[in-house]
């Protein structure tokens, strides 16, 4: 799936990063979505929380650690 779907979708840069990040990461802690992404941690909350607004990312809590799973890239038709 190239950007300009998500952009379309109404993703911004940073959304699609950490959206991307995730799809290859699977269930994630918030540790290698910035790796992966290169999204500063000041900001990748702020950005899984939108995602997940938008039912693009959802989360489960695990011993207190949140761990972020993406959404199939069909939720975004």
């Amino acid at each position: 799936m190239d950007s300009s779907a998500f952009r379309e979708a109404g993703l911004t840069d940073g959304e699609t990063r950490t959206y991307l990040a995730l799809l290859e990461l699977g269930s994630s802690t918030v540790g290698p979505i910035l790796k992966k992404s290169g999204i500063t941690r000041s900001i990748i909350y702020r950005i899984l929380e939108k995602l997940s607004k938008k039912g693009l990312v959802s989360y489960i809590t695990k011993e207190k650690t949140k761990y972020y799973q993406a959404a199939p890239p069909n939720k975004l038709l």
